[in-house]
């Protein structure tokens, strides 16, 4: 299965990409320069354009045709759409490369033989001009449809790259990740081999074949071309673009995404510009002094240019010096040559293969004690961010400074002028746009990017693109759409700088100055890779904070017991034993103290993983499987002993359950989100008790009571309910977390409050996940987005924040869920720092706390506890 719907998702892909690019090839090769730029103009942008804007569209058009049809008739049905979808990115490939070839070709090779029209011409001479430039394009698109990692995970589609990622971030099983996916291995080699020797000629302002010609030969057949390339267009561009553009709710979804969002945004901005220029500056650097192709030094100019000075008038010894170097190295100069060579195919290989790779071979080298600093800090994003993109970088960059003139060069280093007054004078006025397109280019690659850093993403180092890729993959259109919106600025941000500076420079820079800009520039960039100083984690570590003295870390990376891998939910029974559940679709136990007890695994895992946890009213763990819409009661010693729910829309049916609260009379509370935005309250048959059991949990059934909520940002409306917890009379408060709040219900349902908005500050709220409320009222607040726990009383006032973004004792990295045991002790799923946090609770008296009181935990909770004077009363 994994093969056939590879090869189904790469070779769809590659035929929508030909038929749409040799379309485009033959449209722009027959209209006029204006619409040429805009043929090429719109395949930069199909190129350029964030994957997250087509497939979001994509995704809500179909939202509820794949609701009817279940989860697995509806991956089959999207496996024809991821491979539209693909195609409609990659066709410029085949469009640049033709076009290119055909360029190549003179009004002579028409006038040579007048009959050459319509099929024949095509037979004759433009299949035979294009036929190597279409082959590397096949090739090349084949490599990176099969290699795309963003849209076929989207729409859970299992192709090679998808089942690399899952199992090696569900499992951490490395080699039967690389073994379950050779074939993204194979191709990347294949492309470095056809490519090999070969130069490809991409489409320049100077024409070959005049249109007005080439139109007459080609006759009413271009008319097919020409519809064709209005449909890849509109369908690809016009129309993702203008949904996107045109939705009312983006832009009411857009201020409180970029409060939320801004420390994403500068990420973002941050990665992109910095990568840009370092990786530019050092594809030129790089370079020898003079050269011909990419990868060959030419030794030729450097020998000539001495003679020539020695041939001079006046000989120094450094021209006898210079002339010795150049005759001695020759020899040495050759393997050098083909170190570099290898180097540059190695570079190019890390380019063709799915960023997952190169994430994971950077966890590999740099996840280590000593290299702290680096892998926990920005820097690790500069680093893979640079080796993914430097080999096209340099190949872009060599091209540019081949096409100056070469005599320029000759003149300068016959003038003895040094490597800057070389770049200032020589170098940048000629090939200075193209440098800048160059760096312009990587800028978009880094912006969109997600497979490269969606492993490696460091603590506090969220991209916007990461941001946008975890929300989508949750099926939240209208917050995508809104931080695209926020996306495709920081793109255009460049630009507008650029053409800002370019006037100015007009009138009142230099030449001279405007390159001292660009080195000021580039320094600026370097600047910007941050490093994290390492942190000692001790078992135990005092903790700022007027509620809690300590913090405890419990678990590492990894699939072993007692390892976690993103840990999503949590739970203390009534004996203060923690269980958690992460990516692996385990639950495992822990004592009080963080020893590791058992464990035991979902029954299925496949489509997704567990979700949301609480203590039903005879102490059962209560697990949701958000994928398989149903609710499970396990013992804790991890026996099933009841199963209930079904998937649909309807009231009493479940779409995307993620988060479960009990109230005091034993009544179930479950949030939804995607295709509807609602609470629904259940009640249920009496559930065995842990010691008695069912044979079978199959066959219950819960009634519903009540149900709320709606799509919107008005009181009572939510989005994306994550979640959930009952407090004092059976309120119910809900972490609304794309609207940035938490909101509070009766037990029936009506909006009683809200409090929190998008932001940073103290009080303002980023993607909250999770809510747990105290006896007295008191809220604890997990905050995903701004890595950190805030602390608000029963009036909504705050009290205080806990935590920062980091890898350190009470630093957090998008924390998911939070729970509390009967001592008032704080439980945080740390899940980017793949542990769990507990926060210790001062004892009374020491702090300015008057009580250790504490519900009980998890997603939803039961119960609450109230200790006063040392005694402990439990409600249900």
């Amino acid at each position: 299965e994994l093969m056939a719907n590879s090869l189904a998702v790469g070779f769809g892909a590659l035929f929508v990409a030909v038929v749409g690019g040799l379309s485009a090839a033959v449209t722009a090769a027959t209209v006029g320069r204006r619409l040429q730029r805009f043929c090429l103009g719109a395949g930069g942008l199909a190129l350029a354009l964030p994957p997250f804007v087509p497939a979001n569209s994509w995704l809500e058009w179909t939202a509820a045709w794949r609701s009817a049809l279940g989860p697995e008739a509806s991956a089959r049905a999207l496996l024809p759409l991821t491979a539209l979808v693909l195609g409609l990115g990659l066709w410029p490939i085949t469009l640049f490369f033709v076009l290119g070839a055909w360029r190549r070709l003179q009004t002579s090779h028409l006038e040579a033989e007048p009959a050459l029209r319509r099929g024949a011409l095509f037979r004759w001479l433009l299949w035979p001009a294009a036929r190597t430039a279409l082959l590397q394009a096949m090739v090349l698109t084949l490599t990176l449809a099969l290699a795309n990692f963003t849209i076929p995970t989207l729409f859970q589609v299992r192709v090679f790259t998808e089942e690399f990622w899952i199992r090696y971030n569900t499992q951490f099983d490395l080699r039967g990740a690389l073994i379950a996916t050779w074939p993204l291995w194979i191709l990347p080699v294949a492309l470095g081999w056809i490519f090999r020797g070969q130069d490809v000629s991409w489409p320049r302002t100077q024409r070959g074949l005049p249109p007005a010609l080439l139109r007459a030969r080609i006759g009413v057949d271009r008319w097919w071309a020409h519809g064709v390339t209005l449909l890849f267009v509109g369908v690809g561009l016009a129309i993702p673009l203008g949904r996107l553009f045109g939705t009312v709710r983006t832009w009411t979804e857009l201020p409180g995404a970029l409060a939320a969002g801004s420390g994403a945004a500068a990420h973002s901005f941050f990665a992109a510009i910095g990568t840009a220029i370092a990786v530019t500056a050092v594809a030129y650097l790089a370079l020898p002094r003079n050269f011909a192709r990419p990868g060959q030094l030419v030794r030729g100019d450097a020998r000539t240019t001495a003679v020539r000075r020695l041939g001079g008038a006046r000989v120094s010894a450094s021209d006898v010096l210079r002339v010795a170097v150049v005759l001695v190295s020759d020899g040495w100069r050759r393997p050098m040559a083909r170190w570099r060579s290898a180097l540059n195919g190695g570079l190019w290989l890390v380019f063709l293969l799915p960023g997952v790779f190169l994430g994971v071979a950077l966890i590999g080298l740099l996840n280590r004690p000593g290299l702290t600093w680096l892998y926990a800090g920005f820097g690790v994003v500069f680093l893979a961010l640079g080796l993914r993109y430097f080999a096209p970088v340099q190949s872009a960059v060599v091209a540019a400074l081949q096409a100056s003139d070469r005599e320029l060069y000759e003149a300068a280093d016959l003038a003895g002028a040094g490597a800057w007054t070389r770049f200032q004078w020589v170098t940048w006025p000629q090939s200075g746009g193209s440098l800048l397109a160059v760096g312009y280019a990587v800028y978009l690659l880094c912006l969109w990017d997600v497979e490269t850093l969606v492993l490696i993403q460091p603590p506090g180092g969220e991209t916007l693109a990461l941001r946008i890729f975890n929300l989508l993959h949750y099926g939240h259109a209208a917050q995508v759409n809104a931080l695209c919106i926020v996306l495709l600025g920081i793109a255009l941000a460049p630009l507008i700088a650029y053409g800002i500076i370019e006037r100015l420079s007009r009138r009142w820079i230099s030449s001279k100055n405007t390159a001292g800009a660009g080195v000021l520039a580039l320094g600026l960039g370097l600047g910007l890779v941050g490093c994290t100083p390492p942190t000692d984690i001790a078992e135990v570590h005092e903790l700022e904070s007027k509620i809690f003295s300590g913090v405890q870390t419990i678990g590492s990376r990894g699939v072993a017991p007692g390892q976690f891998n993103k840990p999503r939910s949590l739970i203390c029974d009534r004996a203060d034993n923690l269980y958690v559940t992460d990516m692996t679709g385990r639950i495992q136990k822990f004592s009080a103290d963080g020893r590791f007890l058992l464990q035991w695994q979902m029954p299925q895992t496949e489509i997704g993983k567990p979700k949301g946890m609480t203590l039903d009213p005879v102490g059962n763990i209560v697990v949701v499987e958000p994928h398989y819409q149903r609710v499970n009661h396990f013992t804790p010693e991890g026996k099933l002993v009841a199963q209930w729910g079904r998937r649909g829309a309807q009231p009493g049916e479940f779409i995307l359950p993620r988060c479960v609260a009990i109230n005091s009379m034993g009544e179930y509370y479950l949030g939804e989100y995607t295709t509807v935005e609602r609470i629904q309250k259940f009640t249920l048959p009496e559930v065995p008790g842990p010691v008695a059991g069912l044979k079978s949990a199959t066959g219950w059934t819960a009634t519903l009571a009540v149900t709320w909520g709606q799509p919107g940002q008005g009181p009572g409306d939510l989005n994306r309910a994550e979640g959930i917890a009952v407090g004092p009379g059976d309120r119910v408060y809900v972490a609304d977390s794309c609207n940035h709040r938490i909101q509070v219900f009766d037990s029936g349902g009506k909006f009683i409050r809200e409090h929190g908005r998008a932001g940073s500050h103290p009080g303002e709220l980023s993607y909250p996940y999770d809510v747990r409320v105290e006896r007295s009222g008191r809220q604890f607040v997990c905050e995903f987005g701004n890595s950190r726990i805030s602390i608000f009383d029963a009036s909504d006032r705050l009290i205080e924040t806990i935590g920062k973004a980091g890898v350190g004792a009470g630093q957090f990295a998008n924390p998911w869920a939070i729970c509390l045991d009967s001592k008032g002790n704080l439980y945080v799923a740390d899940s980017q720092n793949h542990r769990v946090q507990k926060l210790l609770r001062r004892a009374a008296g020491k702090g300015t706390l008057a009580f250790t009181g504490v519900d009980s935990i998890g997603v939803g909770a039961p119960h609450s506890a109230d200790t006063v004077a040392g005694t402990v009363s439990w409600f249900h």
